[in-house]
């Protein structure tokens, strides 16, 4: 080992932690200076207790309760001797999740409204307002979310009369401020009020393109949003990811950081932009694909692509955009028709047959389907079955070619909408990324690209790297090769 590795992992060398806050449980991942992960913890929420599950219920004493105590569950569990070598920290949380809180303390005065939570009644208001194609005209977004709290609790005059808000869990509050979920959780540790990262405020209409002063490309709100009634609610402190928000100063958070006041807060992101940094790719023509249950796909370009009608919008990051899209259209095809075992005997007996013939079906389930939830599961399964080949390799590699096409053609619509590069590589995340013939299929799909598993998968992962760079005042996530041989 040289010197340099050596010093990076010496007991005393700095850490860097990044924290994700999913929809069923939190992790922490720590990385050193070379970007090599050195410790990881994890923390569940309570038990649902209102029905439902994952996103869909609540947990025993409501989410903002879970997130706090996972959060300091994640830190307890790690051990000492690392709590006392970090020196800066992110967050990220699920995209659309918002909060209101009381301007003066952090508390929160209404029940979190979460990612999937839609606020039909907000959407005619906003579509009003914002510009054609904005990401904020979904019923889902954050600002479609404080829209509908404000009208409802006449700007926290009154308590929230709506009958799915359990009684006491809406109060009146004098200065109501609107946080995301990885803002709050980051409060927590900074004490500060107001403070919200570039890719979390996109649905709240924050445009990281704008220009705001001599720095063209600081980001900020539009004029349209700035005349609403509930402006002075939105977290002004909008910063891109990766640089620093504050110090680590809270009660809570001195006691878990034996040197907090050396320790850092850096702007954090949402989960599925920590999962792309997580593949410490960055240049043009990279992109991540998650393939769980649905297909998800991230593409960097030079150029912005915004369409909420076709479910395509652009993240800032490191002053490139990450052109993005998503489909119901993925691993859940499989799970309808296959167990595990039967997917690990058909995928054998289809790579052995690759080497005889194009390995792509003729059959495409979907033609011409993009990106978007258009398709719904009784169409898609009904697709399905009406054109089941007698042999199930055969069906199983229909199934894998059709969403291979859906995932090429969506890359290629990504371009001819305006993305600067074709994809040049392809890192996948996600339960399908363990399946290398649906990578080979993939690649033909996509006429040779270059198509991989993520090295690393973990959300949290990427945010630790986003609080390296944080630490350093770096001006990417991406380790140098210097740094990884250092």
């Amino acid at each position: 080992m040289s010197a340099a590795a050596a010093s990076a992992s010496a007991p005393e060398s700095p850490l860097f932690l990044g924290l994700d806050f999913g929809t069923s449980g939190a992790r922490c991942v720590a990385v050193d200076a070379r970007g090599d992960a050195v410790a990881e913890t994890s923390a569940k929420y309570p038990p649902i207790v209102d029905g439902g599950k994952g996103g869909d219920g609540i947990p025993r004493g409501g989410w903002a309760e879970a997130w706090r105590g996972a959060l300091w569950s994640l830190l307890d569990d790690l051990p000492v001797n690392v709590r006392e070598r970090v020196v800066s920290v992110a967050v990220d949380g699920t995209s659309g999740t918002a909060l209101v809180v009381n301007g003066d303390d952090g508390t929160v005065v209404y029940p979190p409204m979460l990612y999937n939570e839609k606020r039909d009644d907000a959407v005619d208001a906003i579509a009003g307002v914002a510009p054609e194609g904005h990401t904020t005209r979904s019923a889902s977004s954050a600002l479609c979310k404080l829209h509908s709290w404000w009208f409802e609790t006449e700007g926290g005059k009154k308590a929230s009369a709506n009958a799915a808000v359990p009684p006491g869990e809406s109060v009146p509050v004098a200065n109501p401020k609107l946080l995301h979920h990885a803002d709050w959780v980051a409060y927590l540790l900074h004490g500060v009020v107001g403070v919200t990262d570039h890719n979390n405020a996109l649905k709240l209409g924050f445009d990281p393109g704008l220009g705001n002063g001599e720095n063209e490309r600081t980001g900020a709100y539009p004029d349209w949003i700035l005349r609403q009634p509930y402006a002075a609610m939105l977290p002004m402190t909008c910063l891109a990811p990766g640089t620093v928000a504050g110090a680590c100063v809270t009660t809570e958070a001195k006691k878990r950081f034996p040197n907090a006041e050396r320790v850092r807060v850096v702007a954090g992101t949402t989960d599925s932009v920590a999962a792309f940094a997580a593949a410490r790719c960055s240049d043009c023509g990279d992109c991540v694909t998650s393939l769980g249950s649905s297909l998800a796909l991230k593409l960097v370009s030079e150029t912005r692509v915004d369409d909420a009608a076709a479910g395509v919008y652009s993240h800032r990051l490191c002053g490139k955009w990450l052109v993005g899209g998503a489909s119901n259209l993925g691993g859940w095809l499989l799970r309808s028709h296959f167990d595990d075992d039967e997917l690990v005997k058909l995928t054998a007996e289809l790579r052995d047959d690759a080497a005889k013939k194009t390995i792509l079906s003729e059959r495409d389930y979907f033609p011409g389907v993009l990106m978007g939830f258009g398709l719904s599961v009784e169409e898609a399964t009904k697709r399905l079955c009406s054109d089941r080949p007698e042999s199930d390799a055969e069906f199983l590699r229909a199934i894998l070619s059709s969403v291979a096409r859906v995932e090429a053609r969506s890359y290629d619509t990504l371009v001819s909408m305006g993305a600067s590069h074709a994809p040049k590589r392809v890192f996948t995340a996600g339960g399908g990324a363990r399946n290398d013939f649906w990578s080979s299929l993939r690649s033909e799909a996509m006429g040779g690209v270059f198509v991989a598993k993520s090295p690393f998968t973990e959300a949290a992962y990427g945010t630790a790297l986003l609080a390296r760079m944080g630490h350093y005042g770096y001006d990417t996530y991406v380790p140098s090769p210097e740094e990884e041989d250092a």
